[in-house]
């Protein structure tokens, strides 16, 4: 319905006011009510409340008839699907969050797969600006996408060989500048996360610690495995040192 501007009425707007929200709960409950019966609920004059009905009207949220020389209102709840479907996909969005969040806190109570410690002369500034720059990041890992944004999803991409694609899949979890970050690792079926930490020492060198989580016991398993990682994080490691240098 067209309001006095002649543009449609907004059902977000129209249930922003917790006074309409409230006629809409108490229509609820019955199958309609007088104008009369509506506004004794509320420290407010006839008028008042019927402004409030109006813009719910223009909503298509409620139906008025003429009963005599009585206005009687009813619930009309189709449009609040609308509503119902923006909160559902955000729910959606934050359970997802959720669970990731419940599976990092999970792997940082357990033993890392694989961790490493690196120690530079660089600045904690410096050395936080390698993990979080993409050209930085090209330069001792691998090409990427990467922002420093949870939620950001991106990918390191190396060159490709007859066993393995050179994709990463990754999604930055967590972020506590200059202090740590974390990202899923996904590549050959196999999905980790990767958590980085930066302490500065007492003689001003940085530590930089790198614990990889969440391996497959299958993966575990297999002869070689973990150590290659440890083998490829270490060149990696060295990389940045010369990178920083």
């Amino acid at each position: 319905m067209l309001n006095e501007k002649g543009q449609v009425r907004d059902v977000y707007d129209a249930v922003a006011d917790p006074t309409r929200r409230k006629i809409l709960q108490m229509l609820t409950d019955v199958e309609e009510l007088p104008l009369y019966e509506i506004t004794v609920h509320f420290q407010m004059g006839r008028t008042a409340v019927s402004k409030h009905l109006a813009i719910l009207k223009e909503a298509d949220l409620v139906v008025a008839r003429k009963v005599g020389r009585e206005t009687r209102y009813r619930l009309n709840a189709k449009p609040l699907k609308e509503i119902q479907d923006w909160v559902s996909y955000y729910e959606g969005f934050w359970k997802e969050r959720m669970f990731k969040l419940n599976q990092l806190l999970e792997e940082q109570n357990m033993k890392p797969d694989v961790s490493l410690d690196f120690q530079f002369t660089s600045s904690v500034e410096k050395v936080w600006h390698a993990l979080t720059d993409s050209d930085m990041l090209a330069k001792w890992i691998w090409n990427n996408d990467f922002k420093a944004e949870v939620g950001h999803k991106f990918q390191f991409r190396a060159e490709p060989s007859e066993w393995w694609d050179g994709i990463v899949d990754c999604e930055v979890l967590n972020i506590d500048e200059p202090n740590a970050i974390t990202y899923t690792w996904a590549s050959a079926g196999e999905t980790t996360t990767v958590t980085w930490t930066l302490t500065k020492n007492a003689d001003d060198t940085v530590q930089l610690k790198l614990d990889q989580s969440g391996f497959s016991e299958e993966t575990k398993a297999r002869q070689g495995a973990i150590e290659g990682a440890t083998y490829a994080w270490t060149e990696m490691g060295n990389k940045l040192g010369t990178v920083l240098a």
